[in-house]
């Protein structure tokens, strides 16, 4: 190898966005816990009757955290109880299956909800990631127009957006 060639070796795997900052892998940052994230739910109605909105998530720590997996959302009805609708997770492969976020950085998550045909929803969602889950009022439509077939609620994985 030439001095004006850099070398590679050692060097950890860079993820488009993922897993990486400032030269610490992903897995040895720690893991969000509920009180060190800002959350926020947006839905908007479409034209089928279902809804597709993002769920962010703002890391509010004085350090960088992992944000990992998919989020789970679990609408509350005006009652104050989990309605009971089922969450569904498509099976593609995410490597890393996470996102590292610094001080004040963000990411956010795809959701929808297909149709309801159940109780009311008040438009309060508990929020259910791995370092803990947090309740709190979604913006836009409290639910689906649309009445089914399909009454699930997906979620993709989360991604930067800063």
């Amino acid at each position: 190898m030439t001095s004006e060639q850099p070398s590679h070796v050692g060097m950890a795997p860079r993820w488009s966005g993922r897993g990486r900052i400032g030269g610490v892998d992903g897995t040895d940052v720690p893991e969000a816990a509920a009180a060190e994230l800002g959350v926020f739910l947006e839905w908007r109605a479409v034209a089928d009757g279902s809804m597709e909105g993002e769920l962010v998530v703002i890391n509010d720590a004085d350090k960088p955290v992992r944000v990992s997996s998919r989020p789970i959302l679990v609408p509350v009805g005006v009652d104050g109880r989990d309605l009971g609708v089922d969450m569904v997770n498509t099976a593609e492969l995410l490597i890393p299956d996470f996102v590292v976020l610094g001080p004040g950085e963000r990411a956010r998550a795809l959701v929808s909800w297909g149709g309801w045909n159940g109780p009311p929803c008040s438009g309060r969602f508990r929020i259910e990631l791995p370092g803990g889950r947090t309740e709190l009022s979604g913006l836009g439509p409290h639910q689906p127009e649309a009445r089914g077939p399909a009454t699930n609620l997906s979620s993709s994985w989360f991604e930067r957006i800063d």
